[in-house]
């Protein structure tokens, strides 16, 4: 047992070291591994044992998140942007694969490895920047999930792609029938499963069941084990199944899921300068290029620029499911040993890059990059009303002041914000609102009102400095409250907003409902 003792020593460290810096998980589990098996090699039965049943849970949990209903709203700009993106970089990794040097069957694996985005990694930087719910937040999860659909439903085609045609076609048929089934499991099984077993036990149990028996299957069938631990969890995907499972599986699930990773750290070895060289490649095409053309799908499918760079730079790193696409050819002899550490080195630097890649400030720099310096507006205007922002709150809120008859000029960060509002008919500004010469061209000091309602409030101190006439800023928080209002703005608190219209519009609609009771009794009379 000292073998598993080793591995979870290594993986403690990993998520210490994760929890210390800030940084993912995922690759820190596999450079503990790594580390490991320089230092005190686990034996290669436990190793693998490790791989087997933690990649098992691992895509048991993942399937489970495949709620299509996450689409409903953002489907078509899911379809759009996942596709698009996972056609093209499968394509560029094919192309490349193939110029290097290496066989069909090589380049069919690094084709699906690349295109695949961690979605480990993205949902954890979601939560913790607090845009689940967000449009950039469900587009990325939307696209997540896609992408782990198309791979793991893909691998069993580039397994048997050396087999012919005959043989792919077979493979085809045998993974459609399992997902048949486990859509059927999800449709009819699961809601009755979970009426009929009311302990937790029986619950654990009971799918951990279903779960072996697809594996089973899929051994039968001669699939990769992958695809079934996938549908098994689709199979129990149906709300409010998943979210029941998942309270019960997290604890298992994080514990194989070190386990696996770690394990599969322990199968790296020290690259070699060739091997760099091609993983280096690999990840300026993943990282260079999935920002771009994410943004540029994702504003033609209706979102912002900003939004749509920020879901690009989420979304720019490959994914534990490409190591689970290494590892199925390694162990079938598909690929060599020394494609599975590229692929492996790859994931493990383009996830360690996304944290810092997709802050803040680097989506800032990236907008000024790609959209360039704001034009000269020419004569700063006069006597209006300063808009800074004009995003999902600041819009409603242009209207009502176009409505009003007052001048209005927009100022915001965002081209396509600017265009929607410059085909409006009304004066909009591109530039950042932290910025005093921008402000200074978009009139702040001749403004008779300047209504803030920009994401970060304290980005307004140079228009609560320059501003002669009143600064409203819109803020979420008590201290930033008092922080603007210490510099003489007037702030906002948008949840006390928020609930005073909520009782504004329950008054009315009360008052509404009473005057219609009225009506109808008053009619009634009339009629008697």
């Amino acid at each position: 047992m000292h073998g598993v003792a080793e591995l979870l020593g290594a993986a403690a460290v990993a998520y210490l070291a994760s929890r210390r810096f800030g940084l993912p998980a995922i690759p820190l589990l596999i450079l503990a591994g790594a580390v490991l098996a320089l230092v005190a090699p686990p034996p290669a039965e436990i190793r693998d044992a490790g791989l087997v049943l933690g990649v098992s849970f691992l895509l048991f949990l993942a399937g489970m998140e495949l709620d299509s209903r996450r689409l409903r709203h953002h489907g078509r700009a899911v379809l759009r942007v996942g596709l698009v993106q996972f056609v093209v970089l499968a394509v560029l990794g094919w192309g490349l694969a193939t110029l290097m040097g290496l066989s069909a069957v090589e380049a069919g694996y690094v084709a699906l490895a690349l295109p695949a985005s961690s979605t480990l990694v993205g949902v954890r930087l979601l939560r913790q920047r607090q845009q689940v719910f967000e449009s950039v937040g469900r587009l990325v999860l939307g696209v997540l999930l896609l992408q782990d659909v198309l791979v793991l439903l893909t691998i069993p085609l580039v397994t048997e792609f050396s087999q012919g045609t005959a043989a792919v076609a077979l493979k085809t048929l045998q993974v459609a029938g399992l997902t048949a089934v486990a859509w059927a499991l999800r449709r009819w099984l699961a809601p009755v499963f979970l009426r009929w077993v009311d302990e937790s036990e029986l619950l654990l149990l009971g799918s951990l069941t279903v779960l072996f028996v697809l594996l089973g299957a899929c051994r039968l069938l001669d699939l990769p084990v992958v695809v079934g631990a996938f549908l098994a969890g689709v199979a129990f995907s149906r709300f409010p199944v998943h979210g029941v499972l998942r309270a019960e599986l997290a604890p298992l699930g994080d514990f194989f899921t070190a386990i696996f990773f770690t394990s599969l750290g322990a199968l790296v070895r020290v690259p070699t300068v060739d091997e760099l060289v091609m993983a280096g490649v690999f990840v300026a095409v993943v990282v260079g290029l999935t920002p771009p053309l994410v943004r540029w799908m994702a504003e033609r499918a209706g979102l912002t620029s900003r939004s749509a760079l920020e879901a690009g730079l989420l979304l720019s790193q490959t994914s534990e499911i490409s190591l689970v696409v290494g590892l199925a050819g390694m162990l079938q002899g598909d690929i060599s040993e020394s494609l599975f550490v590229v692929i492996a080195m790859v994931t493990t630097v383009t996830m360690l890059l996304t944290p810092f890649l997709s802050t803040e400030d680097a989506t800032e720099a990236f907008m000024t990059l790609f959209t360039g310096p704001p034009a000269d507006t020419g004569t700063p205007p006069t006597d209006h009303v300063l808009l800074l922002g004009a995003g999902s709150t600041g819009m409603p809120l242009l209207e009502d002041l176009i409505l009003s008859g007052c001048r209005v000029v927009v100022l915001d960060d965002d081209p396509a914000v600017v265009r929607q509002v410059r085909e409006a008919g009304v004066e909009a500004i591109l530039g950042e609102a932290w910025d005093p010469e921008v402000l200074r061209a978009a009139g702040v000091d001749e403004a008779r009102v300047v209504v803030s309602t920009i994401r970060r409030p304290r980005d307004n101190a140079a228009a609560l400095a320059l501003a002669t006439g009143s600064v409203v800023v819109r803020v979420f928080e008590s201290d930033d409250a008092d922080w603007v209002q210490a510099r003489g703005g007037e702030p906002i608190l948008y949840s006390e907003a928020a609930a005073e219209a909520l009782v504004d519009w329950w008054d009315g609609a009360r008052e509404a409902l009473a005057r219609e009771r009225r009506q109808r009794v008053a009619q009634g009379q009339g009629e008697a």
